[in-house]
């Protein structure tokens, strides 16, 4: 039982919000692995960095904003964790990601700021009552770097995917 964590844009393995979300499921048994994908400009389907994860095993995924775009890309029927998702951020639609997570299949748990200017609520809220498989969680007041409320919006998606995973 592996979950792999996938850091936000140009981010890596050591991004800070991983390691303390590693740590939280280490500490209930749950193994991880923490990639860096490769850095490429991004193209629409995210073939490149969709091909580089794909190569880990995983029973789990969690994603820190882009790498939650590129967890959803994947075929695997397992669960996820999407921390911060950036579904149209002002002026730059993103109707590939919308497709994405309405044709997902597995259970998904998005974590969003209310705040969250990259993935604003108008748009994802409408996607999620769209598929039984999305399930949305709203903290108030936090913006998509969760700031001090971080640590909250972690321990949640430890609970869950250790949930889902036992």
């Amino acid at each position: 039982m592996t979950v792999v964590l996938v850091p936000g844009f140009n981010g890596s393995a050591r991004q800070p919000l991983l390691v303390r979300l590693s740590k939280l499921l280490e500490a209930e048994g749950v193994a991880t692995k923490r990639v860096t994908l490769p850095r490429v400009r991004p193209t629409p389907a995210l073939a490149p960095e969709s091909e580089a994860l794909a190569k880990y095993e995983a029973t789990a995924y969690a994603g820190r904003s882009f790498g939650g775009r590129v967890c959803i890309r994947l075929p695997a029927r397992v669960p996820r964790v999407l921390l911060g998702f950036p579904i149209r951020p002002p002026g730059r639609p993103r109707p590939e990601d919308e497709a994405a997570l309405l044709a997902l299949r597995s259970p998904t748990l998005i974590l969003q700021g209310s705040d969250d200017e990259l993935g604003p609520l108008a748009v994802l809220a409408p996607l999620c009552a769209q598929n039984r498989h999305l399930q949305l969680e709203v903290f108030e007041g936090v913006g998509h770097a969760f700031g001090r409320h971080e640590k909250r919006v972690l321990e949640r998606a430890a609970e869950w995917l250790v949930k889902e995973l036992r």
